[in-house]
């Protein structure tokens, strides 16, 4: 799908989940002390690309947050607690220029960021197991690549009700929508 289809062109947008305790308490913990954190690791991989002629103009940088929501786990086979999940649409008048080394920069910054959280690296082989942090580089603008550590845009986030719903609140704060109640037609 066109992501500029979905009204999010020149944005970037990553999803934080958890399910299991960090080493700063519950999921919940967890995400309330790691939203700071990413928004600071955002503010300073702008920064690391401005150029000396453009340290005088005037940067702007918006964090659009969902709120959090509880899901089930997904694609799983064993038992698992539930996942909270939220996520962060940032947009901003000058991000890096969309590359794969950039990208790559800013994934390296964000897996920091969960073993700092206590998450250690998943097996080889095993996906989908229960996670006291995880973040995901879901789309970066229009930025294109598919390799064994990064895909972009997301393969799977179109399918996947725990970043649709959280889109879909922050969309409509900027959007108008207004919701008809016509007899006629009821939904059951």
């Amino acid at each position: 799908m066109e992501l500029s289809n979905l009204n999010i062109k020149n944005g970037l947008c990553i999803s934080l989940g958890a399910n299991i305790d960090s080493k700063f308490g519950s999921p919940l913990d967890t995400l309330l002390i790691c939203k700071p954190k990413v928004e600071e690791i955002i503010k300073e991989w702008t920064d690391q690309s401005i150029t000396k002629k453009e340290e005088n103009k005037k940067f702007n940088i918006k964090f659009l947050w969902s709120s959090i929501y509880e899901t089930l786990p997904h694609g799983v086979e064993n038992e698992q607690p539930n996942y909270l999940n939220t996520l962060v649409l940032i947009k901003s008048n000058y991000f890096p220029k969309p590359s794969k080394i950039n990208a790559k920069l800013l994934l390296k910054e964000l897996k920091k960021l969960e073993s700092f959280f206590g998450r250690e690296k998943t097996p080889k082989g095993k996906k989908w197991l229960s996670r006291c942090l995880d973040l995901d580089i879901l789309w970066w603008e229009e930025l294109h690549l598919s390799d064994e550590e990064l895909t972009l845009p997301h393969p799977r986030f179109m399918n996947r009700n725990f970043v649709i719903t959280p889109l879909s609140e922050i969309l409509s704060r900027s959007q108008k929508i207004k919701k008809i109640d016509y007899p006629r037609w009821s939904i059951t």
